[in-house]
């Protein structure tokens, strides 16, 4: 992720289409000439607008095409003047004419396809590295689209179920450590959703947080919830159950005074819990859950976006603001050569994962593309799938090891088929995306969505049998 202070820019390749929009901040408040405008839908996705173009310093960025973005966004406040009817979805809802968000689009399906079409075209696509996205595309698969995968079941909507995003780049906010107990990050903590209960609790509060808490990282795992924020302070709490136990109710460290970036389950050298943070100072830690003490850090010449493990604790991947992701033996000194280099990318990746038999490891990048490596022969990737609207900005696999999520930074997220690379589902929503996440068992994916102007909630999807 880029320091404060350094450039992002942003990518287009066609100009607005013609629609009925303001074309200032100023005009778009006031409303059209016959008074009437969609003043409140505005300002709120222009307050979203703010957060993802303001840097951890509070800095804006300055090469950022400011006018472009704001037309972007109110041009969507404007032409997408609807309410959802429903506050949970069943998959009897969908078969009444509902879609997954409560919205009832019968009769004016064009209307949904259109507006879909010009997010897909529009949409700000940040870079930190200059590339022609066409460039990617003419490197991807196109896999044969499919809906047999997983399918909707169950989505609870509201501003109750809103995670909050802090960094438009990190975006691995959801955790399942079961298919009843998904973790999420909330404007007033952190949540616990169960979907089969229809329940839902704050688990960790503000209160119990350090003052100024901005959450960049979440993962939670073996009965903790691990959460890292903008100036590298991190808390470890119980989740519940007997796993929690050893656990203090909140214990608060501090890992230097940079952004945490990601963090993700794993284990130290003697075996104890730990988590991995990736750093971005450039450094990848583990941090023992109980002691709050780094077991290991490991530095490099770019800040650490993502990083993975393998089920065995042997191996790790960091992926970052370069090119070239990493394959490292976690064993080995800190000056040892990588076990692989990760290249083809066009831009800085922002997530990476470690198939369940290890022989797989993705990386999710910034150049709209997910790529799969495998490590038997990892100097080029395996496969390359491209998104329709952005970043590729979090990457799983599931537990069984036959499917691949990848989510966009919105509207878009895409199941692979592992066993066949050329199978595929999309699934479509409307608002930024949270992140995407399996169920341990593989049974479930559950999606949360953060949005301002389409509404908010989290989705589940059940693995078809």
């Amino acid at each position: 992720m880029s320091r404060p202070g350094t450039a992002e820019h942003l990518y287009r390749d066609s100009p607005l289409p013609t629609l009925p929009s303001p074309t200032s901040p100023e005009e778009s408040r006031a409303g059209t000439s016959d008074g009437t405008g969609d003043q409140e839908g505005v300002v709120d996705i222009a307050h979203q607008l703010q957060q993802l173009v303001v840097d951890t310093s509070g800095a804006r960025r300055t090469a950022i095409d400011i006018d472009y973005s704001w037309d972007f966004l109110s041009n969507a406040a404007q032409a997408f003047e609807r309410a959802p009817e429903l506050t949970q979805v069943t998959a009897r809802d969908i078969r009444q004419g509902y879609d997954m968000q409560g919205y009832r689009w019968q009769g004016i399906e064009d209307h949904k396809l259109n507006y879909m079409v010009y997010r897909r075209t529009l949409y700000p696509q940040f870079q930190g590295i200059i590339h022609n996205v066409n460039d990617v595309r003419q490197q991807a698969q196109e896999p044969e689209l499919v809906n047999n995968l997983y399918t909707f079941r169950y989505s609870a909507l509201g501003e109750g179920y809103r995670s909050q995003i802090n960094h438009f780049q990190l975006r691995d906010l959801i955790w399942a450590t079961s298919s009843y107990d998904v973790f999420f990050w909330h404007a007033d903590g952190v949540h616990r959703w169960n979907p089969w209960m229809r329940s839902r609790e704050c688990i960790v509060s503000r209160r119990q947080m350090p003052h100024g808490f901005r959450l960049s990282a979440l993962c939670a795992d073996s009965g903790m919830v691990f959460a890292g924020d903008h100036k590298g302070r991190f808390f470890v709490a119980p989740s519940w159950g007997s796993e929690s136990k050893g656990l203090e109710p909140v214990s608060i460290g501090k890992l230097g005074s940079d952004i945490i970036n990601h963090a993700t389950p794993g284990t130290s050298r003697s075996g104890a819990r730990a988590v991995l943070v990736a750093h971005n100072a450039g450094f990848v830690h583990t941090v023992d859950v109980e002691t709050l003490r780094v077991a290991k850090s490991r530095g490099f010449e770019w800040a650490a976006n993502s990083c993975a493990q393998t089920t065995d604790g042997q191996v790790q991947c960091v992926v970052g603001d370069d090119t070239v992701g990493l394959v490292i033996d976690a064993r080995a000194p800190d000056y040892s050569p990588p076990v692989a280099r990760l290249e083809g990318h066009f831009d800085y990746s922002f997530s990476c994962a470690f198939s369940p038999d290890s022989r797989l490891v993705a990386t999710g990048c910034q150049d709209t593309a997910a790529r799969v490596f495998d490590m038997r022969r990892a100097d080029r990737a395996l496969a390359t799938f491209c998104g329709h609207i952005g970043a590729m900005r979090s990457v799983q696999f599931s537990s069984c090891g036959r499917f691949l999520v990848a989510a966009e930074p919105a509207d878009y997220v895409h199941i692979y088929d592992m066993h066949s690379l050329s199978n595929a589902q999309d699934i479509e929503l409307m608002g930024e995306i949270a992140g995407a996440t399996f169920s341990p068992d593989s049974g479930c994916l559950f999606v949360g969505v953060a949005d301002a102007l389409h509404g908010s909630g989290v989705f589940e999807f059940n693995k078809k049998q």
